[in-house]
């Protein structure tokens, strides 16, 4: 893997139990402060652009430049630069399909872009930082808006009982002659 390398919580929240690692030694100074924590190890990210992004409702993608190395209330970055359009529709792809894999109705997904390359290095966050204070007002308008967009339409149209099928989302199809349950129950 290579340092330097990042080990967190798989999920973790608020930068808690998170160790940059730089060597082998650190790596096992981190590890055995964490316990019985289930912790992921990450390379990291030599980034330019950064992402944070709030996905609703599995849909809509919010994309926000970040920089997680800012001090806690300049991380949201006010006039950012204009990003290629490919970039940014990339994020937004794999922000949603992230979150329609997961089943997050309501999530958060950080995108660490190297060599124009997006990476996902945070996206296990159904409970997002929603205070308007760090997310700024801007920000803040379109999360509550698109959650009350969301809540009023499973109102009105609860969504069918889910039915998970890893078939279904990695787009592979069952070869003949495998059997299913629905096969089976037929017999």
């Amino acid at each position: 893997m290579g340092f330097h390398a990042f080990l967190k919580q798989y999920d973790g929240g608020g930068w808690r139990d998170v160790y940059k690692i730089n060597s082998a030694d650190e790596f096992f100074v981190a590890y055995d402060q964490t316990k019985t924590l289930c912790m992921t190890l990450q390379r990291g990210v030599n980034f330019k652009e950064y992402f944070r992004c709030y996905v609703v409702g599995q849909e809509k993608v919010h994309i926000m430049p970040y920089d997680p190395r800012a001090p806690f209330h300049e991380r949201y970055v006010q006039n950012p630069p204009a990003y290629p359009p490919a970039l940014l529709a990339r994020v937004e792809r794999d922000a949603r399909t992230l979150c329609k894999a997961l089943g997050y109705d309501l999530n958060t997904v950080e995108f660490a872009v190297e060599d124009g390359v997006p990476y996902a290095i945070d996206f296990m966050n159904p409970a997002p930082d929603m205070d308007i204070n760090s997310l700024t007002p801007t920000h803040f308008e379109w999360v509550v808006s698109s959650m009350a967009d969301m809540a009023i339409r499973l109102a009105k149209e609860p969504p069918p009982a889910p039915k998970p099928s890893w078939e279904g989302f990695l787009g592979g199809r069952r070869r003949s002659g495998t059997v299913s349950a629905k096969s089976i129950k037929g017999r």
